[in-house]
């Protein structure tokens, strides 16, 4: 994890909001720890504390979440996604688990750490505390299939939301004028739950086989991914033996096409579940 996100910073945030900011981050070995400070003008001050934290290259994202502090305000989760313009300039979007959102800039202070936190950040390092750079949920599925994701968003909202506020990501996410193929990229090597719409049109999909599933299941074997697959129509998914190895959350035998609207809302239920637990799991150690 790079560094440069490590110091003080002051900026400002636009948006459903309006008002400063300051923060305060800190590497420890491969985490960011840290404090967040909003200064709204109309809603006055905010602290929140940073849950996760992901940096690859210059992109930036951080999951905040309240200060115990700010309970009589309405406040919920904030995800920052950002990138660095400069080693001492970020600008990006943030988004909140109670639908508020906007944009963010910041400038880093040129001013070095204290000794207090260098012999924090080198305890830490000493300790070899690990986190995960995967971070996100990640849908695959077949446009023919949307339909099936709609309804599948719909159970994993609440994850998006309060105290898991997880980075649910498919790529109706992508905004005009983003290099989408590059986008998906840059999702798959934060994805830490691959969640696969499995159907015939899933499996007949070239771009998903030559440009999805192999960084997927290559990032399951080495950094620990997980691969669910959701049997949403009949399909050859059996005879796959590159997704068959993986157990599906559902019965291949039953797809959702075959089942009661009852009964295929149980199963949503089940992802929503198994999805959380994998996100519950604490991260290991060495």
């Amino acid at each position: 994890m790079s560094s440069d996100l490590s110091g003080k910073w002051v900026g400002i945030i636009q948006g459903t909001n309006f008002g400063g900011v300051f923060a305060e981050f800190l590497e420890m070995g491969d985490r960011i720890v840290g404090t967040v400070h909003f200064n709204d003008r109309t809603y006055g001050a905010t602290v929140y504390g940073v849950a996760d934290a992901n940096i690859d290259s210059d992109q930036i994202r951080l999951v905040l979440v309240p200060n115990p502090a700010n309970e009589m305000l309405e406040v919920g989760a904030v995800t920052v996604l950002a990138h660095m313009v400069s080693p001492a300039e970020l600008v990006g979007d943030w988004r909140s688990s109670i639908g508020t959102a906007g944009t963010i800039s910041a400038t880093k202070m040129t001013i070095e750490p204290t000794e207090q936190e260098q012999v924090q950040m080198a305890s830490f390092k000493k300790k070899g505390v690990k986190g995960s750079k995967r971070t996100k949920v990640f849908i695959s599925y077949s446009h023919q299939d949307t339909d099936w994701l709609n309804r599948l968003r719909v159970h994993l909202k609440p994850l998006a939301r309060g105290d898991h506020a997880l980075d649910i990501w498919d790529d109706t996410q992508i905004k005009p004028g983003e290099r989408w193929l590059d986008e998906i990229k840059r999702a798959i090597q934060s994805a830490k739950v691959a969640l696969l719409v499995v159907s015939a049109d899933f499996l007949a999909s070239d771009f998903i086989a030559n440009n999805e599933l192999p960084p997927l299941l290559e990032a399951a074997k080495k950094d620990g991914a997980v691969i669910m697959s959701l049997i949403v129509s009949p399909s050859r998914f059996t005879s796959t033996e590159s997704l068959s190895q993986f157990q599906a959350v559902n019965d291949p035998s039953s797809p959702l096409l075959t089942l009661t609207k009852g009964e295929q809302e149980k199963i949503l239920v089940r992802v929503s579940e198994e999805i959380e637990t994998v996100f519950r799991k604490p991260a290991s150690s060495s």
